[in-house]
C-alpha cells in the first residue's frame, strides 16, 4: 500500500517564508522555513503512527532526517539493501538519497524524527555514528526521551526569535541523545571516543594530579567519559604504566615532599595523599623508596642538617 505524508513544502508569500504545519490523527509534522544560523538548523520534525503497510519514497533535497522508532517495525530500502528496523532503533534518511521505507503490515511502526540541515549537519550525523553506509543503529537511551523533545518542539510553532531558539535548544538535545546513544553500549558505559588517545591520557593525568587524594580510577574514567578498560589501555601505551600506577606515583611524590618539608605526623601524611590506613601507606612507600616514611624523613633531615654544617 503506497501512502504519502501531507506535503511539507515552503510557501513564499511576498518574499516571506511561512511555516507549514500538517496534522491528523496519526501524523503531526512541521517544516521550519527560516533559520538564524546556517551552520546547523532544524528543517522539519514530526511524530507519526503509521497505518499497516504505509510506505513512502523519500528523496530529500536538504537535511538529514533522524528517526527514532518508538514501537512497531518496518523496512528501509536504500542502495539495493533492505534493513529491518524495529522498536528501539534509530534510522537516518540522508539528503540527496532516494530511500524507500514501509511499515510492517502486522505491527506498523510509530516514530519521531527531526531533520537537521546546515554546513555542520553531516559532521554531527557522523558523531552520532552514521558514517558512510550506516543507516540503522541500536538506541541505547530510552526512545521516549526523543518523543518528549519532539512533542515539545511541535508545541512551539510560533515564528518569533524566542520560539526559534527554544525549538533549536530542544533539537540540539535530540541530537545530543542520538550521539549519547552511539557513545554508550548496552551496559551503560561509554564506548566511543571523540578526542585523540593522547588528549584523553593528558586530561586524565591532569585530573589525577589535581584530585589524587580522594579518587579511584573509575572516577577518572567516568569524569572524562570513557570506560576504565579503555583508559587503562591508553595509559599503558602512552605512559608505560596503568592509571592506578600513575595515581600511586603521584601520591608517593606528594607524600615524599610532605615528609621532607613539613613536620606533620606520618598518619596525617597518609591521609593527605589518600590512605586511611597508615600501615598500608607505609608498606607502599617503603616498596617505592626503600625506606619507611619515618626512616625517609630522618634520612633527609639528617642530610639537610649535614649540608647546613658544611656551609658554615
Amino acid at each position: 500500500m503506497q501512502g504519502r505524508r501531507t506535503a511539507l513544502v515552503d510557501t513564499d508569500t511576498q518574499g516571506i517564508n511561512l511555516m507549514q504545519i500538517s496534522r491528523s490523527t496519526n501524523f503531526h509534522g512541521v517544516e521550519y522555513p527560516s533559520h538564524m544560523d546556517s551552520s546547523l538548523y532544524v528543517k522539519t520534525c514530526g511524530i507519526q503512527r503509521c497505518i499497516p503497510g504505509y510506505s513512502y519514497l523519500h528523496s530529500p533535497k536538504e537535511g538529514y532526517h533522524l528517526h527514532v522508532v518508538l514501537s512497531g517495525r518496518g523496512v528501509l530500502r536504500v542502495r539495493d539493501r533492505v534493513h529491518d528496523v524495529h522498536e528501539g532503533q534509530i534510522f537516518l534518511l540522508r539528503e540527496n538519497e532516494e530511500i524507500y521505507y514501509e511499515a510492517d503490515t502486522q505491527n506498523p511502526w510509530h516514530y519521531v524524527w527531526v531533520a537537521f540541515a546546515g554546513e555542520h549537519a553531516h559532521r554531527y550525523m557522523h558523531y552520532a555514528g552514521f558514517t558512510e553506509g550506516i543507516y540503522v543503529q541500536e538506541c541505547h537511551v530510552p526512545p521516549m526521551e526523543f518523543y518528549t523533545l519532539v512533542k515539545e518542539i511541535l508545541e512551539h510553532p510560533h515564528l518569533n526569535i524566542s520560539s526559534e531558539l527554544h525549538r533549536m535548544s530542544l533539537a540540539l538535545q535530540y541530537l545530543s541523545l542520538a550521539i549519547e546513544s552511539r557513545e554508550f553500549g548496552q551496559d551503560g558505559t561509554r564506548q566511543r571516543e571523540d578526542l585523540s588517545p593522547d588528549d584523553y591520557v593528558a586530561y586524565a593525568a591532569r585530573y589525577i594530579q589535581a584530585n589524587y587524594a580522594n579518587i579511584r580510577i573509575s572516577d577518572v574514567a567516568s569524569y572524562i567519559g570513557i570506560n576504565r578498560t579503555y583508559l587503562t589501555t591508553l595509559f599503558k601505551k602512552k605512559m608505560l604504566m596503568s592509571p592506578q600506577e600513575f595515581l600511586m606515583h603521584v601520591r608517593m611524590d606528594r607524600s615524599r615532599s610532605l615528609l621532607q618539608h613539613t613536620d606533620i605526623p606520618v598518619s596525617a601524611v597518609a591521609k593527605e595523599v589518600g590512605y586511611d590506613d597508615q600501615l598500608a601507606f607505609s608498606k607502599i612507600f617503603k616498596k617505592k623508596f626503600g625506606l619507611s616514611p619515618a626512616q625517609f624523613r630522618k634520612k633527609v633531615r639528617g642530610e639537610s642538617a649535614a649540608g647546613e654544617r658544611i656551609k658554615r
